[in-house]
C-alpha cells in the first residue's frame, strides 16, 4: 500500500518534462495537456514535448511552459512509404527533443510512449544520464497483442523493460494496480496509483430525458460496442422510447470489428446512428446534450476509463460494467445501472430497460451531486499537485 503523497506547495519541484505522442484533444492525448496545465498552475515549470496539439489555447505561450514539438504523423490516406517516413521522423525528432530536455528537467513523466523497440533505448539513454522516470501505465494489459502468441513472450517482454526502466509507476486505478502486479510479478518498482483527472466541459447541460443514449471513443471488441449495439436494438423493439449514438473510430488493431457494429447498426437504423470516425474535441459536447447516458459494457478492462470520467464531470450517468476502476466510481456513488456478466446482449437489454425506469430528474439531481463531487476531487491542479509531490520525492 502506498502512502499519501503530500502536495503542498513546498514540495513542488523545479520543472518536469512531460512527454506523449498522442495530440489530439481527446482521450490520452487530453490527458497529457490537462496535466500539463495542472503542473503549471501549481508553479512547476514544464517542458512539453508532444506534437502540435489540437487545442489552440495550449499552443499559446506562458508563463513556465516550454514547448518542444515533434512532428505529427498522418492521419489522413498516404502511401505507405510516405506514411513510415513521416512516422520515423517523429520518432526520432521525439528521441532528439527528449534528449535535449534534459539539459533543464531531471524528472520526466511519460504517457504514451512511442513504440517500444524505439522508446526503451531512449529510456536506457535518460536513465544513463541520472534522469527520474515517472511512467505512467494507462493499461497495464495491451488490448490487443501485436505479436502473434509464438513472439508475444518478447512483446511482454518490452513492456516490462519499460517499467524496469522507471522509477516509479503510475496507475489510475487500484484496479489497474492488481492487474499490473498480477501480470508483471517480477517488477520491483513502486507503483503509485494517482487518479484520473476531470474533463469537464466549459458548459454543461443536465440530462434532457430524450431517450437518447451513447457509445463514445475507439471502436474496440473489450468494450462491448457490439453488444451495446444489439442490447439497445432489443430495448427499442421491446417499446422503450430510445436511440443510442455510436461515435467514435475503428481501433486499427482489429479493423474488422468496427464492420462488425457497421453492419448490425445498418439492420435498425431508427434504433441506431453509428457516427465512424474520429470526433473532434467541438463536436463532443453537442453529443453529450443529446444524450442521457452512455453505455459502457467494457470486458477485459484494467484501467481507469476516461470516457467515465468524461461522463461524470459532465452531469451523465452510466450503463455499464464493474470493469477496471469504473468499479471503483459506482462504489464512490456515480450515477449508474450495472450492465452484469457476462457482457451480453441479453444483459445489456436488461440495464437499459432499468434505467428507464428511474425518472431523469432523479438522474438530473444525483448527476449534478456527483459532478460536484468530482470536479472537487480530482481537478487538474490537484491530481498534478500528486505528480509533483511524487517527483520532489525522488529527488527531482
Amino acid at each position: 500500500m502506498t502512502m499519501p503523497l503530500d502536495t503542498s506547495s513546498k514540495t513542488a519541484p523545479s520543472s518536469i518534462c512531460v512527454y506523449t505522442r498522442a495530440w489530439r484533444t481527446s482521450g490520452t492525448g487530453l490527458f497529457a495537456q490537462e496535466l500539463v496545465d495542472g503542473l503549471l498552475k501549481s508553479g512547476v515549470k514544464v517542458t512539453f514535448v508532444s506534437p502540435v496539439v489540437d487545442n489552440a489555447e495550449m499552443e499559446q505561450p506562458r508563463d513556465g511552459l516550454r514547448r518542444l514539438r515533434p512532428v505529427r504523423e498522418f492521419v489522413t490516406p498516404a502511401l505507405l512509404p510516405v506514411r513510415a517516413l513521416r512516422s520515423f521522423i517523429r520518432i526520432f525528432g521525439s528521441i532528439f527533443y527528449l534528449l535535449l530536455a534534459r539539459v533543464n528537467n531531471r524528472t520526466f513523466i511519460i504517457t504514451i510512449p512511442d513504440p517500444l523497440a524505439f522508446f526503451i533505448p531512449t529510456l536506457f539513454l535518460l536513465r544513463l544520464t541520472r534522469a527520474r522516470i515517472i511512467f505512467i501505465a494507462h493499461d497495464p494489459v495491451p488490448h490487443c497483442w501485436r505479436f502473434s502468441k509464438r513472439w508475444r513472450r518478447f512483446e511482454k517482454f518490452a513492456h516490462e523493460s519499460c517499467y524496469r526502466l522507471s522509477d516509479t509507476i503510475v496507475v489510475l486505478s487500484e484496479a489497474t494496480r492488481l492487474k499490473l502486479l498480477e501480470f508483471f510479478p517480477h517488477v520491483r518498482k513502486p507503483v503509485e496509483v494517482i487518479e484520473h483527472g476531470d474533463f469537464a466541459f466549459r458548459r454543461v447541460t443536465p440530462p434532457p430525458g430524450n431517450g437518447g443514449l451513447l457509445v463514445f471513443g475507439t471502436l474496440r471488441r473489450n468494450k462491448g460496442v457490439l453488444e451495446a449495439i444489439a442490447g439497445c436494438i432489443a430495448a427499442h423493439a421491446a417499446g422503450a422510447p430510445i436511440r443510442l449514438v455510436v461515435a467514435g473510430e475503428p481501433y486499427r488493431e482489429e479493423p474488422g470489428y468496427a464492420e462488425q457494429c457497421r453492419d448490425l447498426a445498418a439492420t435498425a437504423p431508427e434504433a441506431i446512428t453509428l457516427r465512424m470516425g474520429y470526433v473532434d474535441d467541438a463536436d463532443l459536447p453537442g453529443l453529450f446534450a443529446e444524450c442521457d447516458a452512455l453505455v459502457m459494457p467494457y470486458t477485459e478492462f484494467f484501467s481507469q476509463s476516461g470516457v467515465a470520467l468524461l461522463a461524470a464531470s459532465n452531469a451523465r450517468p452510466i450503463i455499464a460494467s464493474r470493469a477496471g476502476g469504473i468499479a471503483a466510481l459506482i462504489d464512490e456513488g456515480m450515477p449508474s445501472v450495472v450492465v452484469a456478466h457476462p457482457i451480453t446482449a441479453e444483459n445489456v437489454f436488461t440495464a437499459v430497460m432499468k434505467f428507464r425506469e428511474t425518472p431523469n430528474d432523479e438522474w438530473v439531481r444525483r448527476c449534478m451531486e456527483y459532478r460536484d463531487l468530482t470536479l472537487q476531487r480530482r481537478s487538474w491542479k490537484v491530481i498534478a499537485g500528486r505528480y509533483a509531490a511524487l517527483a520532489k520525492s525522488l529527488g527531482g
